[in-house]
């Protein structure tokens, strides 16, 4: 009888562990899904990663040509603003435009016209019999 139990207390010792290592199993099993899981969701990350990166440096590649494109013009500005007038010689021009002002200048037609209508009152004068200085 002494045997027997031993024998039954064996037995369950050897169904008890290998209930534990049917656990075991499941739940290495079900880590190793999970790693799986994880893994593929870093690629997924990582890939999506390397995308942005490229985006980012199309962007700043893109960025430097606008900078050296402003920087061009900005040069090109400051080599063209040294040809431009100084404030003094505007200051100048405009005290001589003020002497002569020109917008009482005339037209060669409208010249002509004053002629014109100034020999046509004469010529009545000399009608009407005055005459004029």
């Amino acid at each position: 009888m002494a045997d027997d139990q031993m024998q039954v207390d064996f037995t369950q010792v050897v169904n008890e562990i290998a209930n534990r290592l049917r656990i075991l199993e499941s739940k290495q099993s079900l880590l190793s899904e999970k790693m799986l899981v994880m893994n593929q969701n870093m690629v997924e990350e990582y890939k999506k990663t390397i995308k942005e990166i490229k985006a980012v440096d199309g962007d700043l590649k893109s960025f430097k040509m606008d900078l050296d494109n402003v920087k061009n013009i900005v040069r090109h500005f400051s080599e063209e603003s040294s040809k431009f007038a100084k404030q003094s010689d505007v200051k100048v021009l405009e005290k001589y435009i003020k002497l002569w002002d020109p917008l009482k200048f005339v037209t060669e037609k409208e010249v002509r016209e004053i002629i014109k209508d100034e020999l046509k009152y004469k010529k009545e004068d000399k009608k009407h019999g005055h005459t004029s200085e």
